[in-house]
């Protein structure tokens, strides 16, 4: 990948106690090079190849992914950290475990406002995204010790809720795009594919469905089957909610609900048949 010469700092040296290579876990002597997004690699420059990624020794720890197992045991430092830590006579601390997912779940007060905070966690040595809580992302951003800042960059998104469809839909896209171009996550995007309207809620009367039986298309008479919305003025119309494209007008088809009662019948055993006159022959008071 290319850097512009303005994003690397170029010739650093580690002795070998500081930096391990990422793919193997074996300390790295020698030089290196840091980019702007504070990624490091092999080499006095890109020119100078191979340029393997590095990582710091001491927040580095043997775990099988992003998303461990909560069953698996608690994670380990390498085993080439650990003997250089012992020749020193140094007592290793317990290593942070890697964070897990969370599933952020948007409160009636989030719904009120129409929008909510939703909080990150982007590995850049393998582009994949993790969603956490608010205290979770504060502590990897203020650096923590007891978390692997080292590994990730934080990151945090507005999401749209309520209102329009295709405007939240619009919003929570441009969000996400912008936020991985200007912070430089490429493959941040990944994590939302086909979920720009998740959480999204629909305002009372809107996102109805018809079964055929509940209403019909007004100006065919015929019964409707699918989406539609109660409009407050021009009642029920095709969609799941309100646009500025033409839609047809709809209908409610007589279901024999107090709201919409069938019309009286014979048949429907409401029909009352009239009482007739009969006239008294015998006489009267």
């Amino acid at each position: 990948m290319y850097y512009p010469k303005s994003q690397i700092i170029e010739n650093l040296y580690t002795n070998g106690d500081e930096y391990m290579v990422e793919s193997n876990n074996l300390p790295y002597k020698g030089y290196y090079y840091r980019i702007s997004n504070g990624n490091l690699f092999t080499g006095r420059n890109t020119l100078d190849l191979p340029n393997a990624s590095l990582v710091s020794i001491s927040a580095n720890t043997n775990f099988s992914s992003d998303l461990d197992d909560p069953k698996e045991q608690p994670p380990i430092w390498s085993a080439s950290y650990s003997y250089i830590q012992r020749i020193k006579g140094n007592t290793l601390p317990q290593p942070a475990i890697s964070p897990k997912q969370t599933i952020p779940l948007p409160t009636s007060n989030n719904y009120k406002d129409g929008f909510f905070n939703r909080y990150f966690l982007y590995k850049s040595s393998n582009k994949s995204t993790i969603e956490t809580d608010e205290n979770t992302y504060n502590s990897f951003n203020a650096e923590s010790p007891n978390t692997q800042f080292e590994r990730y960059v934080t990151l945090t998104l507005v999401w749209s809720l309520v209102g329009n469809n295709r405007d939240a839909y619009n919003a929570n896209y441009n969000n996400v795009r912008l936020l991985e171009q200007n912070q430089k996550v490429y493959g941040f995007s990944n994590y939302f594919v086909n979920k720009y309207t998740q959480y999204f809620q629909y305002s009372k009367g809107e996102n109805l469905y018809s079964n055929g039986k509940e209403v019909k298309d007004k100006k065919t008479g015929k019964p409707y089957v699918g989406y539609y919305h109660i409009h407050p003025t021009k009642g029920p119309m095709v969609g799941r909610q309100h646009t500025i494209e033409a839609h047809d007008y709809l209908e409610l088809a007589p279901t024999g609900s107090t709201t919409n009662p069938i019309p009286p019948t014979i048949q429907s055993g409401s029909y009352e048949e009239p009482s007739k006159t009969i006239t008294n022959t015998f006489g009267g008071y």
